[in-house]
């Protein structure tokens, strides 16, 4: 039987692998479920494969039935993009963009760009994911967001992943007062320290430098967002660790004071990443755009 012939059949696989369960995957085609169990027994006999495990609480994929989802699922995503492609029009007049990126760097280094993008393309729909990287990179695989931007490192088991680093990150200690006297690591535990929590990527590259100098960091309070964290320095609760670039605007009208350290201070990457295949024509704009204003940014 050909391909033409089998695409309903794989239609049905999908639906009821995505399920685990033929009576829901014939609830969401609007079919019977007699149809639906018809429709697997035949792509199981044009394929002289068993697809499913049938088990008392629905059914379960063989190890052949895993790996043919895998190629039936590349093709739904690859025709996912194909169809956005084809209802964006050229001139941009509609469409919508999916940028997946952490609250923090949302704020500080996305939402310049989408105000920009905004005023090009005003009809664009914009949706910001807020997620953790490995969240980021699922939804990334499953062709739920357009492009990430994220901080190295980024680790994943798929390896279809574009990298593209947009620029080096500084991080800095702050202070509401200014501490004019330079400062060493181990000297940092004289005042009450706020870091970000345990792990987070700025930690736990900052507990690596402490540690290569023999110099264990002692906060008095940890906080998961940057904005907490710059927040509870602007109270004079103590210390902050943050990065250098997300209160620039704070430092160069002195409402926070940058400490001067002796050691060098860690650095991070920030990085656009994305699935090629899956990239159509305005989020790749919007993504283009971010890349080039980087550049300048850089310079």
């Amino acid at each position: 039987m050909s391909l033409e012939e089998n695409w309903d059949l794989y239609k049905t696989f999908y639906e009821v692998a995505k399920c685990s369960s033929f009576s829901k995957a014939a609830e969401k085609l609007y079919v019977t479920q007699p149809s639906i169990s018809y429709s697997i027994k035949q792509l199981e006999s044009n394929l002289d494969t068993k697809l499913f495990y049938r088990l008392p609480s629905g059914v379960k994929l063989t190890s052949e039935g895993k790996e043919l989802l895998g190629y039936v699922e590349k093709s739904y995503k690859l025709l996912k993009s194909g169809e956005r492609n084809l209802i964006e029009t050229q001139n941009f007049t509609h469409g919508k963009v999916a940028v997946g990126v952490q609250s923090h760097i949302g704020k500080f280094f996305l939402f310049p760009f989408v105000e920009n993008f905004h005023k090009d393309y005003p009809n664009i729909e914009i949706n910001i994911i807020s997620r953790n990287t490995e969240e980021m990179i699922e939804a990334l695989e499953n062709n739920n967001i357009d492009f990430m931007i994220d901080t190295s490192p980024i680790e994943s088991i798929y390896n279809n992943l574009k990298i593209t680093p947009l620029l080096d990150l500084e991080n800095c200690f702050i202070s509401k007062k200014n501490i004019s006297k330079e400062i060493s690591l181990k000297e940092l535990n004289n005042y009450n320290l706020i870091l970000p929590v345990k792990r987070s990527t700025p930690r736990k590259q900052l507990d690596n430098t402490c540690a290569n100098v023999g110099v264990e960091l002692k906060p008095f309070m940890t906080i998961e967002t940057t904005e907490m964290l710059i927040d509870s320095v602007k109270k004079e609760m103590g210390v902050g660790y943050v990065l250098r670039q997300a209160v620039i605007k704070e430092i160069k009208e002195k409402e926070l004071f940058e400490l001067k350290i002796k050691e060098k201070l860690p650095t991070l990457t920030l990085n656009v990443v994305y699935v090629n295949e899956y990239l159509t024509n305005i989020p790749r704009t919007f993504m283009n755009k971010i890349e080039n204003e980087y550049k300048e940014y850089m310079r």
